[in-house]
């Protein structure tokens, strides 16, 4: 019932934006090498708002793009929303309230649950059509992906991107005397070499290896939906590559007794990013490939990374990508404006630029992958990023939050051999089927 009376509103809002939509209107200059000149808009000063999904902080979502925009387009005001911590700015909240919202941006990993959830959904193929957007310029998985979800329509394009990578922390591979990891490892390597790290020194206990979750889940390499489009159910305990996965991942870099002992007493948690940068006790973490231009500790630590491991029976394959689309949702009062502005955060200029610090750009181009990460740290394996080829990105459903809650809910218990893995992988299967269920019915 929430949803639709979300839709009926966003519907609503959409027909004042088109009411209120005619005015003076003024040719504007196209954005230079990516498409030819552009069809009037309005010629009056605008606000696009952005909300922004993931809580990005207004600081970088400025330097990242918010002082691009304002210098490409001076006559728009941009407004950013950061609903991180005040529910009042929630999207729905905010949609209720009335706010007009131009641009919003969230990684695929939510985008397919939320964006229709709430009704937000705008097919931009006309404005891509009308501005002679090339999308053969895009990384092809995440157009296909795109495309796939959302029933052949373009809800949203890619800005930037995220693969997988092991970053490890020089200092604990030189304090044990253990050779750094290197780029083409699979999985075994690597869990050997955290086997020889998992170690007290000091009273200090070191983690040899750990993993992010949530990640490694939604890009796993095996290309695995979390929920079967077509059934509409959970697929962890219908695939045994799920088994080998939580098995690679999970059990065997924590099957050390002291590593064990270690995770209760950081209150019963996996190690994560700041056991890594602020704790100096991870040897080697598998997390996002843009988490240095997030994290300032990062410059705290003697750090490297390496290309992602790889499964045996998957040589040369990496994590899937992990693209942020940016859409224009339905009641948009700008949405011409809109399209603009993410146009041209889609050009070589403003890709470049960002690659430089380190935001994976979106763009088919060796160009880019040279100019990754220049202006950041200097001195890193930033080729790791690009080592292996992304696999497919997995079909989503509105379900796959419920199901990755399921997923993941119990993965310390399997981790501490509090519980075996078929029996994580059965209540897994039988708690996301119910949710989904539930889902259903409202």
């Amino acid at each position: 019932m929430k949803s639709k009376a979300l839709r009926t509103i966003a519907g609503a809002a959409a027909i004042i934006s088109f009411i209120a939509g005619c005015s003076q209107q003024q040719a504007v200059q196209p954005v230079e090498g990516d498409s030819k000149p552009a069809p009037p808009v309005q010629s009056e000063q605008v606000e696009i708002t952005v909300y922004s999904a993931p809580g990005d902080s207004e600081e970088s979502w400025n330097e990242n793009f918010g002082n691009a925009i304002r210098k490409k387009f001076p006559n728009y005001k941009i407004r950013f929303i950061n609903p991180r911590g005040n529910d009042a700015l929630k999207i729905q909240n905010q949609i209720v309230a009335g706010q007009n919202i131009d641009i919003y941006y969230e990684s695929i990993g939510g985008f397919f649950s939320s964006v229709p959830e709430i009704g937000l959904q705008y097919d931009m193929s006309d404005l891509v059509k009308k501005y002679n957007l090339d999308v053969s310029r895009f990384e092809p998985t995440a157009i296909e992906a795109m495309k796939e979800n959302a029933g052949g329509q373009i809800w949203g394009l890619p800005v930037y991107t995220n693969s997988m990578v092991l970053y490890y922390n020089k200092d604990i591979f030189d304090k044990f005397a253990v050779p750094y990891p290197t780029d083409g490892m699979t999985w075994d390597e690597v869990l050997t070499l955290a086997r020889k790290l998992n170690k007290v020194d000091g009273g200090k206990q070191y983690f040899g290896l750990a993993v992010s979750p949530a990640h490694i889940i939604k890009m796993n390499p095996f290309s695995l939906p979390l929920v079967d489009r077509a059934t509409g159910t959970a697929t962890i305990n219908r695939d045994e590559r799920w088994k080998q996965l939580f098995q690679t991942v999970f059990v065997e870099p924590t099957s050390d007794s002291g590593y064990r002992d270690a995770i209760q007493t950081i209150g019963n948690k996996l190690p994560y990013t700041d056991n890594f940068v602020k704790d100096g006790t991870v040897a080697m973490f598998e997390m996002l490939s843009n988490l240095p231009t997030l994290i300032p500790e990062f410059a705290n630590v003697n750090w490297d990374m390496v290309a992602t491991p790889t499964f045996k029976d998957l040589p040369g394959v990496g994590t899937q990508s992990y693209p942020t689309y940016f859409a224009i949702p339905n009641f948009s009062k700008h949405k011409e404006e809109a399209f603009q502005i993410i146009q041209y955060l889609t050009s070589d200029e403003v890709q470049k630029d960002n690659a430089k610090k380190g935001v994976m750009s979106v763009l088919n181009g060796q160009q880019f992958k040279d100019l990754y990460g220049e202006s950041r740290y200097q001195g890193k394996n930033y080729k790791a990023v690009f080592y292996d080829r992304f696999p497919s990105i997995m079909s989503k459903t509105p379900y796959d939050s419920i199901a990755e809650k399921a997923y993941t809910k119990s993965i310390v218990d399997l981790s501490l051999g509090k519980i075996d893995l078929n029996t994580l992988l059965r209540t897994a299967e039988e708690e996301a089927n119910k949710g989904i269920e539930s889902a259903k019915k409202k």
